[in-house]
């Protein structure tokens, strides 16, 4: 398995070799990176700026999970809010008058993180400023959630397999977090459980990362959902989220979970 993340690395190495199964670290220059292929039984765990850049210069990798598209189309009593995915020409006309929540559909970029927008002109001159392709997607929701906490969930199949808080009452994580009296982690997982148990067969994705937020009256609300390959672990369970980058990185995954990278998010 080849990872590059200093705060993941120990604990999956660990896991690893358990296992049986040899690591080595990715350099800092994906151009030093050479001979490595999926094909060959590598599996990869890397930011995604840096498996674009090795993507696009050739590279194979092959990697699995829920698109942006996923998380839009799932229901709004499971994301408490609307969610759209458009592209960054379409999107302003999508906002139009009323304020919005803007972001990325996939990977974050340092122009343009998650953003609370006024209006539709607000929209265009935060994307003037940042400079991003026309084609590049946007994920847009209809108003901003207030949570008490939000926790991360490792998911394979239907099943849970890492789970932590990350934020509980303004207090951002460390390793103490998950003994904070208000942390309902254990409960954000058996949400994500619920929430995967009732969607059919073929539309349960492989591997996912999904962070969850709980609000002030105790519901539970998919924020977003990321890729397991290039996700902070938190305190989740580094032999649960190993389980989950094998089966991100397996060849056997049906094409429509393949990850199709974005150019503008290269290294």
């Amino acid at each position: 398995m080849r990872v590059r993340s200093p705060e993941a690395s120990a604990a999956l190495a660990h896991a690893a070799e358990r296992i049986g199964l040899p690591v080595a670290q990715l350099p800092g220059d994906p151009a030093e990176v050479t001979g490595l292929r999926s094909a060959d039984g590598v599996a990869w765990r890397a930011a995604g700026g840096y498996l674009t850049t090795l993507i696009a210069a050739g590279a194979d990798i092959r990697l699995h999970g829920a698109s942006p598209q996923w998380f839009a189309n799932l229901p709004r009593d499971v994301t408490g809010r609307d969610v759209r995915l458009v592209s960054v020409g379409e999107a302003p006309d999508l906002v139009g008058s009323r304020p919005a929540v803007a972001k990325l559909a996939d990977e974050k970029h340092p122009a343009f993180s998650a953003a609370w927008v006024r209006n539709a002109d607000d929209l265009r001159n935060r994307l003037r400023t940042a400079r991003l392709p026309a084609d590049s997607t946007l994920i847009i929701m209809d108003h901003w959630l207030d949570l008490a906490s939000e926790y991360r969930v490792f998911t394979l199949g239907r099943q849970p397999v890492g789970w932590s808080p990350y934020l509980v009452e303004g207090e951002e994580w460390s390793p103490s977090l998950r003994t904070h009296r208000a942390s309902w982690h254990d409960e954000a997982a058996a949400f994500v459980a619920m929430m995967l148990a009732e969607l059919p067969d073929d539309e349960v994705p492989p591997t996912a990362v999904i962070d969850v937020g709980r609000t002030d009256d105790g519901r539970f609300a998919v924020l977003e959902v990321n890729n397991v390959w290039s996700s902070g672990l938190y305190s989740c369970d580094p032999d649960g989220v190993l389980r989950a980058v094998l089966a991100a990185n397996d060849p056997d995954c049906a094409p429509r979970w393949r990850w199709q990278p974005v150019p503008v998010l290269g290294f």
